[in-house]
């Protein structure tokens, strides 16, 4: 009977084979989920995490920043804008966006100077001097890329369209919608290019004033095969617009 101790004691020494086996099972099971936790932590932290986001408030007058959330160091090799209307998406390469670039618009009131020779801030932009923000960012630098009312009128000139003050398109019927900020970046570990994106919708407030309004909580990355075929081909189309 199992109820007494002799018996059950020598039902136990009967199935010892069956115990160990269970428990070197239970422990190859316990290590096996810890390698994959471990393999699964060191890979998160390698993948690249860019944000997109604007300063101040949501006035259009504010920079568009450009951070390096990841652990590891991007290489920022362009910065593409796709300036949305009701009836075409019009895009431009803005990595060397100056203020030369807008001479023609008038600075908004308050609007406060960029930076002067601060580190991964995109300053220094003195005036005829070429800009450029492509190069290394390191893990929680931020660079900053112009601000989007210049933005937004260098997109519209650059196919010939021109802004009015309160930012309608003169002499078309087009209605601005959206502004979409798109990145394309290299990264040591990854052989193909990385990027992300962040699309940010134009609303006009109570007051008639234009406020970018950012259309998702948090910026999409492209990391997906497709998505990265996809970043190839802007390159090659900042590349031949280059020529």
């Amino acid at each position: 009977m199992l109820s007494q101790p002799g018996a059950l004691w020598a039902w136990i020494t009967e199935n010892a084979v069956v115990f160990s086996g269970l428990t070197s099972i239970g422990h190859v099971l316990i290590w096996g989920i810890a390698m994959q936790v471990a393999v699964s932590d060191a890979h998160a932290q390698r993948r690249p995490c860019i944000l997109i986001k604007h300063g101040k408030a949501r006035r259009l007058d504010s920079p568009c920043v450009i951070s390096n959330m990841g652990h590891g160091v991007v290489f920022v090799e362009s910065i593409i804008a796709r300036l949305e209307t009701d009836q075409q998406t019009l895009a431009c390469d803005i990595t060397e966006l100056t203020d030369e670039d807008t001479r023609q618009q008038t600075p908004s009131p308050g609007e406060e100077t960029p930076e002067e020779g601060v580190p991964g801030k995109g300053g220094g932009e003195e005036e005829g001097e070429l800009v450029t923000r492509m190069g290394p960012l390191n893990s929680m630098q931020y660079l900053r890329a112009s601000t989007f009312d210049r933005i937004i009128t260098h997109a519209a000139r650059h196919h010939g369209l021109t802004l009015e003050d309160d930012y309608t398109l003169a002499g078309s019927d087009q209605t601005l919608k959206a502004i979409e900020i798109n990145l394309i970046a290299i990264q040591a570990t990854e052989k193909r290019p990385i990027g992300a994106r962040r699309r940010f919708n134009l609303v006009h407030g109570h007051n008639g004033q234009v406020l970018i309004v950012p259309e998702d909580n948090s910026t999409h990355q492209l990391r997906s095969w497709r998505q990265r075929r996809e970043l190839n081909r802007w390159r090659q189309h900042i590349n031949i617009e280059g020529l």
